[in-house]
């Protein structure tokens, strides 16, 4: 029997996603967001993209933007509904077997209709990419039919419990094949989308500007255009707010919360995310490749108090690999690791670990995570180990944890599908070693079995027994401290409306109203 998959809201969902009335500009046509009558919208965002190529991004930096200019088959709402986008509907006949519909007189930006061929040829790119193939690979890549051009079919070549879910990843954005073609390898910088934005310029390190997609297949927003500006410290992004030269300000550093919920004019917007925030080690050099030296860590690191000293009452402290956002989570069995220095200093005998070694610690320069390193730096002294943090813009820190310059560092990590699978199987299978965010490259064969396995099965407690097991692995094994499940603190301006942050870390902001 066919089944049709259920996404909540079908009926409403697209003019649910696009209510849009007021305009706004951080800038009033350059600066100074005022509300009514403007007709840009201005975010202050932590980091610069490293692309916008769906394909090949992995960090919420880029999913900020890509959502405002590519759409997927479906989305997940920041309230955990499924609803369709691109989809007219998704049926799926077996375990095996799926027919997507698309709608009709949807088209790209550069004019282009949306066909079934240009679905294929992403869900094709996709199972060859580095990032995304352990994904879409299960796609048999002989059964593809887009003989309609609204219709494509297609046979996963074994059963994938949380498949449907994965069609809302935002690197399953979908792309026009002429463009990618046209472009090659400067797809990154010249993306091309279905969504109700497109790209006018990017100021690498500085800012991004969009504009309004006059091919836009949706209800058109009443602000034309958007733009990012990449300011990492948190501290400025709250002076912006505060003086109006942006409409919204993500990442509000924890120690300015309080400030802007003060300031009449602003509103404070709070969820818990799917994040899980840690510390990796590299498990493969000295003097993390013992495991009693990585114990050592859990013990010299007080997580507790490190947490209430940098993130003062933002998120909850964490203590296992598995967000307690996302089912078969035993994050709330698990007891925080016992601080004792002394108990540190012994597992470092052990491993053989002289005093006075040398660590060196990597973090990007957003603020937080910097005071997270200058803690972790003096508690680490205390056990006899010298650690030099390296703060790096967002791109050099990726590329130089990529090239193993590590020893520790600081990173999190916010599955874009909610299902279990994808909180373990990419920061932790060996497959995924040396791609973020597995800069641990850990590596370990049961694991990787137990991951495998439990994506094939049905939800249930068979299920729930495979991925316990796999926490309890995670947490024996120790490649990486947990430091905390985040929450998303997003500041606004009063004006801004039918605003909500998204548990997922980047959200779409063209359905937002600017109103007196």
């Amino acid at each position: 029997m066919t089944k049709r998959i259920k996404l909540a809201g079908l009926l409403m969902a697209l003019s649910l996603v696009l209510v849009a009335c007021g305009g706004g500009n951080g800038t009033q046509e350059a600066q100074g967001g005022e509300g009514e009558g403007q007709d840009t919208l201005t975010i202050a965002m932590e980091e610069d993209p490293s692309t916008l190529d769906p394909m090949e991004q992995n960090a919420i930096y880029s999913e900020q933007i890509i959502k405002q200019i590519f759409d997927t088959l479906v989305r997940r709402t920041p309230q955990g509904d499924m609803e369709l986008m691109l989809a007219e509907s998704i049926d799926q006949e077996d375990d095996l077997n799926y027919v997507i519909t698309l709608k009709e007189g949807v088209k790209f930006s550069n004019g282009e209709d949306l066909t079934s061929g240009d679905v294929q040829f992403t869900l094709e790119r996709l199972a060859e990419s580095t990032n995304y193939a352990y994904i879409f690979e299960k796609i048999d890549p002989n059964s593809y039919d887009a003989s309609d051009p609204l219709v494509l079919k297609f046979t996963l070549l074994e059963p994938d419990a949380s498949f449907a879910a994965a069609l809302s990843h935002p690197a399953a954005s979908i792309v026009n094949k002429k463009a990618i073609e046209e472009a090659g390898d400067m797809m990154g910088d010249q993306p091309v989308g279905t969504g109700p934005f497109k790209l006018d310029e990017w100021v690498k390190q500085d800012s991004i500007s969009l504009s309004y997609n006059e091919n836009y297949w949706g209800e058109t927003p009443d602000f034309s255009k958007m733009v990012f500006r990449m300011i990492p410290e948190g501290s400025n992004r709250t002076i912006e707010l505060e003086s109006g030269q942006v409409d919204i300000a993500l990442g509000l550093a924890a120690n300015d919360i309080e400030k802007v919920e003060a300031n009449e004019n602003l509103e404070v917007h709070r969820v818990l995310d799917n994040s899980v925030h840690f510390m990796g080690m590299d498990v493969t050099k000295p003097p993390f490749d013992k495991l009693e030296a990585r114990e050592a860590v859990y013990h010299a690191i007080d997580t507790q108090a490190l947490i209430e000293a940098v993130y003062l009452g933002v998120g909850q402290v964490a203590t296992g690999p598995i967000n307690p956002n996302f089912d078969y989570s035993i994050a709330d069995e698990i007891d925080l690791p016992e601080f004792n220095p002394d108990k540190a200093k012994d597992l470092l005998d052990q491993a053989g670990v002289a005093e006075g070694t040398s660590i060196k610690l990597y973090t990007s320069q957003d603020q937080t995570q910097k005071d997270l390193a200058t803690i972790m730096q003096a508690q680490l002294a205390e056990v006899g180990l010298d650690v030099e943090v390296v703060s790096l813009e967002w791109g050099t820190f990726f590329e130089a944890i990529r090239d193993q310059e590590h020893n520790m560092f600081l990173m999190s990590w916010t599955p874009s599908i909610v299902d279990p699978h994808y909180t373990l199987y990419t920061p932790y299978h060996s497959r995924n070693m040396g791609v973020g965010p597995n800069f641990m490259y850990y590596s370990s064969p049961e694991l990787d079995r137990l991951i495998e396995e439990g994506v094939r099965l049905p939800n249930g407690d068979e299920r729930a027994q495979v991925y316990r097991q796999a926490q309890e692995l995670l947490m024996e094994d120790k490649p990486v401290l947990y430091t905390l499940y985040g929450e998303q603190v997003v500041g606004t301006q009063s004006y801004v409306k039918n605003f909500e942050p998204d548990p997922s870390g980047s959200g779409i902001y063209y359905n937002v109203t600017l109103e007196k």
